[in-house]
């Protein structure tokens, strides 16, 4: 089983991937924004972002990482996604570190619920669940349509 952590950190699952500018290994020393990861089409059973989305910066490349796991994942491979949410609290905001914002409504753009008038070159999702936890943090999985 091929699984992928992006930003992971020091605090990788054992046997997962870890893609992350400061803490990967070899080529997946890298920003998640930095395509194409080197791994296969279609080789991937999971992959997650914890906490990592907001530090990607919003427009091309937030819509190259989503293409990016799209590409990789498996059919009926899973993308997991947290992030703060700015709606009800301050912690999306406050962190200077943030430079891309989410309200639950961002994951629809994906997932082709709510769509621009204009091609914006995103790869299809299907959404699999989406909760609010703690009233801040979304929690969002997908697998590519």
């Amino acid at each position: 089983m091929t699984s992928i952590e992006l930003g992971g950190g020091t605090k990788v699952q054992p046997g997962w991937i870890n893609l992350d500018p400061r803490h990967g290994q070899k080529q997946w020393r890298r920003q998640a924004q930095d395509v194409p990861w080197p791994i296969q089409d279609n080789s991937v059973d999971a992959i997650r972002a914890s906490h990592v989305m907001e530090h990607i910066p919003a427009g091309k490349p937030r819509i190259d990482v989503m293409n990016e796991a799209h590409r990789v994942l498996k059919p009926g491979g899973v993308f997991e996604i947290r992030v703060p949410l700015v709606v009800g609290t301050w912690h999306a905001l406050a962190d200077p570190t943030h430079v891309s914002f989410w309200v639950p409504e961002s994951f629809s753009y994906f997932d082709g619920s709510i769509g621009a008038d204009a091609d914006y070159g995103i790869r299809m999702w299907k959404t699999l669940s989406f909760h609010v936890a703690g009233g801040w943090e979304g929690h969002w999985k997908g697998t590519p349509r």
